[in-house]
């Protein structure tokens, strides 16, 4: 179970305590929490997020490093699994199917402010 973040702030429920999510929404949060935050820059926990150092928008092979790396930074969610369906180069949204146990679903990142 976790705490529902919506346009980046904690989400509430209309008796004023937190939403709270569980299963394949809690994982997606988490992945895209993950996919979002360079490995290092959050204060509480360094080895949180992926470390995007070595990626390059004009790499021939950006959605298969990308998938690996992801994988690496996701490895530590509970009985998830991310597989990056497709990137743009342009425009660099990359779009990522998260299976947790038996449910699959699609999100899409924007990395056009980390990757550089």
């Amino acid at each position: 179970m976790d705490v529902r973040i919506a346009d980046g702030d904690i989400a509430m429920v209309s008796s004023g305590s937190y939403a709270y999510i569980t299963g394949i929404e809690e994982a997606v949060q988490r992945v895209r929490i993950s996919a979002l935050t360079v490995k290092g820059d959050f204060v509480y926990d360094r080895e949180l997020g992926t470390d995007y150092s070595e990626l390059h928008p004009d790499d021939g092979m950006l959605c298969e490093k990308l998938e690996l790396l992801l994988r690496e930074s996701c490895a530590d969610i509970h009985d998830t699994a991310v597989e990056v369906i497709s990137c743009n180069r342009e425009s660099l949204i990359a779009v990522l199917k998260v299976s947790y146990r038996n449910q699959e679903t699609t999100t899409e990142v924007d990395l056009s402010g980390i990757i550089q």
